[in-house]
């Protein structure tokens, strides 16, 4: 039975098998095609002789490195912080982000956010992602030209924020949130580290309380205006295990079934030289996201792929198997011998 089917799958056959698995993934990935390389944009943020930070254009203002305060904080220290801001119009596409205890792609402790006239308070804790989402939203907050105070207190697992004295948030949580915050994060103002939330306005005041300890963080060398900043056009996922329950993640293992069953016949394939070819070609559409405009790159869509081509060796092995029985049962089937004369 082998002998038919290598006889059909000639080395032209799976050339061609493989070229219409590889050619069928490039259309669906990056079709229309349209390529944005990264790219670093300039700082546009300007701090006043006064010490207001003016974000008239994008820009950011940033720690590198967890500082000391928020170790204290991880540890249990009370946190409060105090913003004072003048937004300007929001920008189009993005969120405005104030304040932010972030890793970038890795993820964010706590962030300060304006969604056009909407506050949100994006806070890890216990169910949340590691973006602190979903987020707490209060309606009606910002209004431009028109000067706000946001006060945040985390108070053990107790959350309260008000809005020019007022308290809009009170939330207890079951647990308290700082379980699962990490002392490393790094500290952001009018953006995160990758410029995808910028706040267009004036930050008049950004004030860190821990402990009774106050941290003024517009005081000259509290944080770093970097000249230039690194631009994706959408922030890779590379935390592992957060898409997995998701249609795309079924669609990742359905989509890469084909290239495990075209590797599978080459001769000699071996499950891991299936899963290695399922690595490689996920590995670069994944990379090359990053130069396409509304694709996100994802380490969860890696470990779907490689899945997905393990069940097609897997699709390949089972129907060898099924073949060789037919195969035995036809060798075996005993020969009727003809006694009429």
């Amino acid at each position: 039975m082998h002998e038919e089917i290598s006889a059909v799958l000639t080395p032209s056959v799976r050339i061609a098998a493989l070229v219409v698995v590889l050619v069928s993934y490039f259309v669906a990935v990056f079709w229309p095609l349209h390529w944005q390389l990264p790219r670093q944009v300039r700082n546009q943020v300007e701090v006043a002789a006064d010490g207001h930070a003016i974000f008239a254009e994008p820009g950011l203002l940033r720690s590198y490195g967890g500082p000391d305060w928020l170790r204290e904080v991880v540890a249990g220290a009370p946190l409060a912080v105090h913003l004072e801001a003048t937004p300007a119009d929001p920008h189009p596409r993005f969120l405005g982000r104030l304040f932010a205890l972030t890793h970038g792609s890795q993820g964010r402790l706590l962030t300060i956010d304006r969604n056009r006239d909407d506050l949100l308070i994006h806070l890890r804790a216990r169910g949340t992602s590691l973006d602190g989402g979903p987020p707490i939203r209060v309606q009606d907050v910002f209004d431009t030209g028109v000067p706000v105070a946001i006060e945040l207190e985390l108070v053990g697992p107790r959350l309260t924020v008000a809005v020019d004295g007022e308290t809009v948030i009170e939330r207890d949580y079951p647990r308290d949130p700082r379980r699962r915050w990490v002392s490393s994060y790094d500290v952001a103002l009018g953006s995160d580290l990758n410029v995808r939330r910028y706040f267009l306005g004036e930050i008049t005041r950004a004030e860190v309380v821990v402990d009774g300890r106050t941290i003024d963080l517009l005081q000259p060398g509290e944080l770093t205006r970097p000249s230039r900043i690194f631009f994706l056009s959408r922030e890779p996922r590379l935390n592992l295990f957060q898409d997995l329950r998701t249609v795309d993640a079924y669609q990742n293992v359905a989509g890469f079934v084909p290239l495990g069953m075209v590797a599978a016949i080459w001769p000699g394939a071996t499950i891991f030289s299936v899963l290695a070819t399922g690595l490689g070609v996920s590995g670069m559409i994944e990379f090359t996201q990053l130069t396409v405009p509304g694709r996100v790159p994802s380490v969860d869509d890696i470990v779907t792929n490689v899945s997905g081509a393990g069940l097609g060796w897997l699709a390949i092995f089972l129907l060898r198997q099924l073949l060789d029985a037919l195969g035995q049962r036809r060798t075996l089937r005993p020969v009727r011998h003809d006694r009429r004369r």
